[in-house]
């Protein structure tokens, strides 16, 4: 398993450290998604709890798609409390309860976004001596 660290700043202007753990295809050694994002193939169900969360995209999208990706959902109904554009090219998004299962299942369906995962706050212990 590797542990990848994201830095996020996140809409209140603190930075947070995000411990994702990736899963490697050993046949192909290429990265799997992480196990509490979203994608196309997987449940919905885990994630659709939460009321803000984190959209990225993928290497390959431009920041028309940003764009497009953030007009269609807003026009679901859901509210980008910030836009992502250094570390990472995504969003964060809030979605209404009464919105949330058309617009998560456009949002995982979409082959330019990478990720949706809830937004939520990670705080790293200090190690065991």
């Amino acid at each position: 398993m590797i542990l990848a660290i994201n830095m996020v700043l996140s809409a209140d202007l603190t930075l947070q450290f995000i411990l994702v753990p990736e899963r490697v295809d050993a046949q192909n050694d290429i990265p799997s998604p992480p196990s509490n994002t979203t994608s196309k193939n997987q449940n919905l169900s885990n994630i659709t709890g939460a009321e803000t969360y984190i959209v990225t995209l993928n290497n390959q999208s431009s920041s028309g798609d940003l764009d497009d990706i953030i007009q269609s959902v807003k026009e679901k109904g859901a509210n980008i409390t910030h836009v992502y554009s250094h570390s990472i090219v995504g969003f964060s998004v809030q979605i209404p309860s009464d919105k949330k299962s058309e617009t998560m299942e456009s949002l995982v369906n979409d082959t330019r976004i990478n990720s949706v995962e809830p937004d939520q706050t990670m705080t790293l212990s200090p190690p065991l001596e």
